[in-house]
């Protein structure tokens, strides 16, 4: 998140972290109007592949092209006092990100148990 809100403030956005309420990360805001749904994803790997959620794709397909995929690549994991830390990684940025379904692969379902008597 720090690495993302760097470049986003560098580009002159006003950020409001709102990850724990909204199916996005980051809010930004700038002065000539422009507004900015961006989700931000981190990862060890080369970011080849993220995980993204119901609500992250369906916000990020009614918002386009208000929206930006960032992805913290090749960060660095460490434990020097028994306390993981994290540093460094690259930033990737997609904006505007345009979801294209091809591009999906579901990972997941979510399945309703049948209950006997309607239960």
């Amino acid at each position: 998140m720090d690495v993302a809100s760097a470049h986003l403030i560098a580009q002159g956005y006003t950020i409001k972290d709102v990850g724990a309420t909204e199916p996005y990360d980051i809010d930004a805001h700038r002065e000539d109007g422009k507004h900015l749904f961006v989700e931000v994803k981190g990862t060890t790997s080369l970011g080849t592949e993220v995980v993204l959620t119901h609500g992250e794709v369906r916000l990020m397909k009614e918002q386009h092209p208000n929206t930006a995929l960032m992805v913290v690549q090749s960060i660095r994991l460490d434990r020097p006092d028994g306390e993981l830390t994290a540093s460094g990684g690259d930033l990737h940025v997609t904006h505007p990100w345009k979801i294209d379904d091809i591009d999906l692969a579901p990972v997941s379902y979510r399945y309703t148990v049948p209950r006997p008597d309607g239960q």
